[in-house]
């Protein structure tokens, strides 16, 4: 069996870090945090089916 290795996987396993990046959106600039906080993660969701009114 062939395994592959990739350094970015490491990124998957940070929470945060304190690394800020720069960040344009329309004219403003600022920054943010590189890896930021996660979602919640949600283990088994449930899916409803969605019916529109008609």
């Amino acid at each position: 069996m062939n395994y592959y290795y990739s350094p970015e996987v490491k990124f998957l396993l940070i929470n945060e870090t304190k690394e800020l990046v720069e960040v344009s959106y329309l004219d403003q600039s600022f920054e943010l945090p590189q890896i930021g906080p996660r979602p919640p993660y949600y283990y088994n969701p449930r899916y409803e089916h969605y019916y529109p009114v008609i």
